[in-house]
């Protein structure tokens, strides 16, 4: 928000310790800086200290983890719901939620130059991404499904997997289109 005196000059945010440029309904003006009351309560505290693991799960979290929550994201960002998650599971009793992270790679080891693994979840693409250099990484959580895989070469695709319900034996070791001649197999080095 910024707010311009007669003059020009434009004054956004605190103005030292004595004066804050704010606004309401759309209506900007100066107030007087008030120092924010701290009580410190002992759900404060507890509040805080959830918050504080929050973000320290988040730095964490791996690249395709953080890419993950960044594709779900709608309106925020993925750290926001990220944080949002952990700490409703936290209060609830439960464990927060960590996306699983998998490695796909193709069973023979060779690139597929033209070859894609795409991921969605409804009409929203998580992942999308290349066989070029013979493996992709992705990441889900158990809460997001239902997933679907394709697998794609040049302008072809096949549906190979439609997950609606989380595997309670975790997902297929291997996927595969017959009509485009390529099978990934997951790493077993699988990190979640």
């Amino acid at each position: 928000m910024k707010v311009y005196n007669r003059l020009g000059n434009r004054y956004s945010g605190a103005l030292g310790k004595e004066v804050v440029a704010s606004s309401w309904k759309g209506h900007h003006y100066l107030r007087a800086y008030v120092v924010p009351e701290d009580p410190k309560s002992e759900l404060q505290l507890q509040h805080r200290a959830i918050f504080r693991r929050a973000a320290g799960a988040w730095k964490k979290l791996l690249p395709r983890q953080k890419t993950f929550y960044n594709r779900i994201a709608d309106g925020m960002t993925g750290y926001n719901v990220f944080l949002g998650r952990y700490v409703a599971a936290e209060r609830g009793g439960e464990e927060p939620e960590t996306p699983l992270l998998t490695v796909w790679r193709t069973e023979d080891g060779q690139p597929v130059a033209d070859g894609w693994l795409l991921v969605s979840r409804g009409r929203q693409n998580l992942f999308v991404d290349s066989l070029r250099d013979s493996k992709v990484e992705i990441a889900l959580t158990r809460s997001d499904v239902p997933y679907t895989f394709v697998l794609k070469k040049g302008a072809v695709e096949d549906c190979v997997l439609v997950v609606d319900e989380w595997p309670e034996g975790g997902f297929p070791t291997s996927i595969e289109s017959e009509k485009l001649g390529i099978r990934l197999t997951a790493d077993p080095r699988r990190i979640g």
